[in-house]
């Protein structure tokens, strides 16, 4: 009796570990590439991080402003640039609305004076 306990138990624990749903977006400008990983971990939680990478032809910025939108919320920072690339740091919530799979996130790049917006879709 104690062994099937513990294999419930055991059961239960692993069922919960099992990984939820990942999107992978990505979208190109003429200056950048914007590459956004969001894992639903839950229906009301997630966890994501992503890169933008500068492909324009000029050096490379000092800092950008970033924004990224969705109709779950979004995120901004402004950040330095290293090596004509910037790792969006992970963000996470629980008990709040989540990026879904069809949907498209919208990216606003500020630097140097210039703006471009990037699409982000899954593939």
């Amino acid at each position: 009796m104690r062994k099937v306990l513990y294999l419930l138990v055991m059961l239960v624990v692993l069922g919960g570990c099992s990984e939820g749903d990942r999107y992978q977006f990505n979208g190109s400008s003429d200056n950048w590439d914007v590459f956004y990983t969001v894992d639903v971990t839950s229906e009301d939680s997630k966890e994501a991080t992503g890169k933008i990478v500068y492909t324009g032809q000029d050096p490379a910025p000092e800092t950008i402003i970033y924004s990224i939108e969705s109709t779950a919320g979004g995120t901004s920072a402004n950040v330095a640039v290293g090596d004509g690339e910037v790792v969006v740091g992970k963000s996470a919530c629980e008990g709040c609305a989540v990026i879904q799979r069809g949907e498209e996130l919208d990216v606003e790049i500020k630097w140097d004076g210039q703006v471009e917006e990037v699409a982000l879709t899954t593939e």
